[in-house]
């Protein structure tokens, strides 16, 4: 399994064109957008728990403005591709990301702003885990101003 994808959801699928710029997109990759960014980026190691992020459902080269993804709400079960083997004593851990289409699940829990996952549980493979996508506002909580 490659990037990530959505197992259910206690939503109406949540389809919609984002806007990209300069982003080659393949589907199953996890996006972003940070409140005042008008294009959503490629989610990775730094993303945080508070931006919007939603799945890529449409392939893409660098040229479109816009690509049709997924926006998560966070109550979605979503399995996503992992770093390393998947394990159950995991379960409960926050992790940060590789890259947009990969969970960095070093089995140990992630603190501070940088997780973007929670693991529920192991997925359908040993290169795969099941669980939330940390999603928000936007807004970082922490910011002054």
């Amino acid at each position: 399994m490659v990037g990530f994808k959505v197992l259910s959801s206690m939503k109406d699928a949540s389809f919609r064109k984002l806007t990209i710029s300069s982003l080659a997109c393949a589907i199953g990759d996890l996006i972003e957008q940070e409140a005042g960014i008008a294009n959503w980026t490629a989610a990775d190691a730094t993303s945080n728990h508070w931006t919007r992020k939603a799945i890529v459902m449409e392939v893409t080269t660098t040229s479109p403005t816009q690509v049709l993804a997924y926006e998560l709400d966070g109550t979605e079960d979503v399995e996503g591709a992992c770093a390393n083997t998947a394990s159950a004593s995991d379960n409960g851990d926050r992790m940060i990301l590789t890259d947009w289409n990969t969970i960095n699940n070093s089995h140990t829990d992630v603190t501070g702003g940088a997780p973007a996952f929670i693991q529920d549980r192991v997925g359908s493979t040993t290169t795969s885990i099941i669980g939330k996508v940390l999603v928000g506002s936007g807004v970082d909580p922490d910011a002054t101003g």
